[in-house]
């Protein structure tokens, strides 16, 4: 067979190699104890002693510092503890359950089955969701046994099995909306929003594991998303909601995001849901401190969005010094309300998860405003936008006006 080419330049290769001669039996022995002494000195540098530095009188020493090694964990010690944090060498069977002997004997804790799969490398993320809708209907079934139900860390544990079981930047899980649902609620009483917000400004960034595409809309789009499910729970939050935490969140948004149209991309949506609570559904929430509302509101004239009809509603609200100005504005220019009522009632209703439809609320903030300035006197601008609002709401099916 005629060599080619290739057999050719490998046989060039290999011309010049020659085996290595071995080692004689002195270099043998000098690798051997090379090896040796490395290995020792590195134990004694581990454990703080060295045989080397010990003196070689048989004095004994005055100082007790002298004599005593140096007191530090071994790294080996170190690594296993590290190892064994993990949450797959965590589970421990028959460990006490938070929950009141009834449950007990009725239902396991779901989140004993879910550490028990973590440590078998078993979960996943229906798993997950269907250990935290389980355990979110025994904490129910436990507060009507009890006061009110246990605090836990369940958010906590299903945070450190997302840390152990994938790389730090694959957020590829939010995209999971079920699992994003059950989840959002433990965090937050678990006081670990921020992470959320965290997860936020990474999508909005652009990190490609999160499922984020080299669109700047769709990105934002995904980040108002989490935002707007994460302060949704907050201001919903029993007994009375929670709407200085809902702001301080956004704010926490606003401090990660520099660019002005990604900001107002992303925190129109969970600012405008804020907003909704703390005046359409002001009726059954605290509401927020004036630090915090005066916040939101400069928050507000940041974003590059409409905000006409929110401002003019969250000035009536101002829990010091409440004002009609703004409303009454809106409601004087009658070509812009009419233009944009009949805009969006040919959307039939907005926000499709949320329920937060202009047409709803300038009906709502035109009758809060009509109450407003009856209450202050004012009858004669009550009775004009009044006349206004039933002229431009008559011809508007009613189920168009009706609040979440």
């Amino acid at each position: 067979m005629k060599p080619t080419g290739t057999s050719r330049a490998l046989k060039y290769l290999f011309a010049g190699y020659h085996e290595p001669a071995p080692l004689s039996k002195q270099q043998s022995q000098r690798l051997l104890n090379g090896l040796k002494s490395s290995f020792r000195d590195q134990l004694d540098r581990e454990y703080g002693r060295s045989s080397r530095s010990q003196p070689t009188t048989s004095e004994p020493s005055n100082s007790a510092d002298a004599a005593a090694p140096i007191a530090r964990e071994p790294a080996v010690n170190h690594h296993l503890k590290t190892i064994l944090s993990n949450p797959l060498f965590s589970y421990k069977p028959g460990a006490k359950s938070p929950l009141p002997p009834p449950m007990l004997s009725s239902k396991k804790d779901p989140m004993e089955v879910f550490d028990h799969a973590v440590a078998r490398g078993m979960m996943t993320l229906k798993a997950a969701t269907g250990c935290l809708l389980a355990k979110r209907h025994q904490m129910h079934l436990a507060s009507d046994i009890s006061s009110a139900p246990e605090n836990t860390d369940t958010g906590l544990r299903v945070l450190r099995w997302l840390r152990s079981s994938r790389p730090a930047s694959d957020l590829s899980f939010l995209a999971n909306g079920a699992f994003v649902s059950a989840l959002f609620p433990f965090l937050v009483e678990e006081g670990l929003e921020h992470v959320v917000c965290e997860w936020a400004v990474r999508v909005v960034d652009g990190d490609a594991s999160a499922g984020s595409t080299p669109d700047d809309g769709k990105r934002c789009a995904h980040a108002a998303d989490l935002l707007q499910r994460l302060v949704k729970i907050q201001c919903q939050a029993q007994p009375h909601g929670n709407l200085d935490g809902a702001i301080t969140t956004l704010l926490e948004a606003q401090k990660s995001l520099s660019s002005p149209r990604l900001l107002s991309q992303t925190l129109f949506p969970p600012w405008r849901l804020v907003s909704w609570f703390s005046t359409v559904e002001s009726y059954d929430r605290a509401t927020a401190s004036e630090k915090l509302f005066d916040a939101h509101m400069a928050t507000g004239h940041r974003l590059r969005s409409r905000i006409d009809v929110p401002n003019a509603h969250l000035c009536l609200y101002h829990p010091t010094s409440p004002d009609a100005t703004a409303a009454l504005r809106f409601f004087d220019d009658k070509e812009k309300v009419r233009t944009l009522m009949q805009k969006d009632s040919a959307k039939e209703t907005a926000s499709s998860r949320y329920r937060m439809g202009l047409l709803q609320w300038v009906a709502v903030l035109g009758h809060d405003t009509v109450s407003f300035l009856t209450r202050s006197g004012r009858v004669q601008e009550a009775e004009r936008v009044k006349w206004l609002m039933d002229w431009e709401l008559s011809s508007l099916p009613s189920h168009t006006l009706e609040p979440a």
